[in-house]
């Protein structure tokens, strides 16, 4: 076979392999999200109707050598296929990236945040394409999952390899940039479904309310001074044995969440300004922070996890830089892109209003999340 999955160009990306990758999408598909990988690589991009039109002169403006290892990208698998077949007819070493940037869209990887005890389990699962992160956390025979992705079979597998029983899900807020997975959680596995109140008030779901703690065999899991509002009205944070603050899109390490998804920009700026100067200050400088998103590939550390020591993102962080509220606030308003027009409608299939196939949910978790206060796509 002349082709590769997403997870083995990953790893051979990882590896520093001395591949090269060609993208065969239309300019705004390629402008607006495109594969990366923390050690840079050789790539092209020649859309697929410049094969179609002219493939001899499609051909010659390639910058790479027959003997050169390519990999073919389009948005399913199907262009892509088509043009690495045609590359090897001329001579070239071709090969097609299977499922296309929707098969990287749905790439996890999951990695242990510590090493696993009877006590404690924390892994942290990465969505690459996306920069999603949502988290297992077990105790004794008993676990919860954080943020998870709709691709909801690999918490069940990686629970039941564990010998961990699902007892709760949770949301941190109402997602906008991807389809939550945890209502499907919470029904397959009859766990209750926790979502902020000042949150679910939007939609129509059944949620868990009222809880301030989940204990899980040995652990509690302290939910933050009630709430951490700011990116959405009902953003909560987690405490994992008073170490470790899952902070769902309240913090970042080297930024914020954007507060302007609900259309409240300056009123949920000063929300968050409030949550990081009073709540999560209170937190010492060991605590561990697990983002619900990365901003860009260097906050994926060597070990492949996204974290960071609240002592150094206070010092690192530019958002937690700033002297008061207003300057805070002019921050956040002077790095926010335009939200993606899709964001509204994740919002209500999010919130229950209303329903998407597999395939409408695959149409709108197309791209990178932007849920960060960034100019850049995050």
């Amino acid at each position: 076979m002349f082709e590769l999955t997403p997870a083995e160009l990953k790893a051979r990306l990882d590896r520093q392999e001395a591949i090269a990758l060609l993208d065969v999408r239309n300019a705004d598909e390629y402008e607006a999200w495109r594969i990366e990988s923390k050690h840079g690589f050789p790539m092209a991009h020649v859309p697929y109707f410049d094969f179609i039109e002219d493939a001899e002169v499609a051909i010659a403006s390639l910058p790479f050598s027959r003997e050169q290892e390519i990999v073919v990208v389009c948005a399913k698998g199907g262009s892509s296929e088509f043009v690495a077949e045609m590359l090897r007819e001329a001579g070239y070493n071709a090969l097609n990236m299977a499922q296309g940037m929707q098969g990287w869209g749905d790439l996890y990887e999951v990695r242990e945040v510590v090493p696993s005890s009877d006590r404690l389990t924390l892994l942290q699962f990465n969505r690459v394409g996306k920069g999603c992160l949502s988290y297992l956390v077990g105790s004794g025979q008993e676990a919860i999952v954080v943020d998870p992705g709709r691709h909801v079979g690999q918490y069940l597998e990686e629970a039941q390899k564990r010998g961990l029983s699902i007892t709760h899900v949770v949301d941190t807020h109402v997602h906008a940039d991807h389809v939550s997975g945890a209502p499907e959680l919470a029904a397959v596995t009859g766990a209750p479904y926790h979502l902020h109140e000042a949150d679910a008030s939007f939609g129509k779901l059944e949620v868990a309310t009222g809880e301030g703690q989940i204990r899980l065999g040995e652990l509690v899991v302290d939910v933050l001074q009630e709430h951490t509002p700011g990116h959405t009205p009902g953003s909560t944070s987690l405490v994992v044995d008073e170490r470790f603050l899952i902070a769902g899109d309240t913090l970042f390490v080297k930024s914020v969440g954007r507060p302007d998804l609900g259309g409240h920009a300056e009123e949920w700026a000063h929300d968050l300004y409030q949550t990081l100067v009073e709540k999560i200050r209170r937190l010492g400088d060991d605590t561990t922070v697990l983002p619900g998103h990365y901003a860009s590939l260097d906050e994926i550390r060597d070990d492949g996890i996204v974290s960071g020591e609240l002592g150094e993102i206070r010092q690192n962080n530019p958002a937690l830089q700033l002297e008061d509220a207003k300057a805070f606030v002019a921050f956040i308003q002077e790095n926010m892109r335009p939200q993606p027009e899709l964001y509204g409608e994740i919002r209500r299939v999010n919130l229950g209003l209303v329903e998407a196939c597999e395939d409408q949910r695959t149409a709108l978790e197309i791209g990178k999340n932007q849920c960060a206060a960034s100019k850049a796509i995050v």
